[in-house]
């Protein structure tokens, strides 16, 4: 996979699992430490789109760590200083990532391409099985990416800061007027 076709998030989600892996003494990236790194995105989509679905994403992160702690650990002269390996399972998932993107048309591969080729995989892997006991399926994550992203594309290394735009940075003006929180004396002439 080429990583150039990977948006900024997914990079950084990428850097954040292998910095993961050496901090738990881990010689290998595997699938968990993506995934938590993808939790603990600030302002993240993944995040976002799990309070969405209402998986307390507090409890998730706590679930993913213990899986990672049951991980072997490697210390003293065995590990050599940052040298991690990704493992078979993150390879398989980052390549069905890059499916993902191409079965959406989109031209680079984002962090919801990462979940849904994480999904794919099942039970398979510890990551896998924690989403299921939260409730998090392919059909419910889609169901909510679809609300969030809507017919968006991803043509760009940043496609995560436009979904949503409007209600991160616009006023709904017919939401706050029905909610009876605008001013009743804007917009008549005789007050002017």
């Amino acid at each position: 996979m080429d990583i150039n076709r990977m948006t900024q998030k997914s990079q950084e989600a990428l850097q954040a699992a292998q910095t993961k892996a050496v901090r738990y003494g881990h010689q290998q990236v595997d699938v968990e430490h993506l995934l938590l790194a993808l939790l603990e995105q600030p302002e993240g989509l993944v995040p976002r789109l799990f309070q969405r679905m209402d998986v307390p994403v507090a409890n998730l992160e706590q679930a993913i760590e213990a899986e990672l702690e049951r991980l072997p650990r490697v210390s003293g002269g065995a590990a050599e200083a940052g040298k991690v390996y990704v493992t078979q399972k993150l390879q398989k998932l980052l390549v069905r990532a890059e499916d993902e993107a191409k079965r959406l048309k989109d031209e680079y591969v984002s962090v919801e391409h990462l979940i849904l080729a994480l999904l794919d995989q099942g039970t398979d892997t510890p990551a896998g099985r924690v989403l299921a006991q939260f409730g998090v399926d392919r059909d419910r994550f889609l169901a909510v990416l679809t609300q969030v992203r809507g017919s968006q594309r991803v043509t760009s290394a940043m496609p995560e800061a436009a979904y949503e735009a409007l209600e991160k940075y616009g006023v709904d003006l017919v939401a706050q007027a029905r909610s009876g929180k605008l001013d009743p004396v804007i917009g008549r002439d005789d007050e002017i």
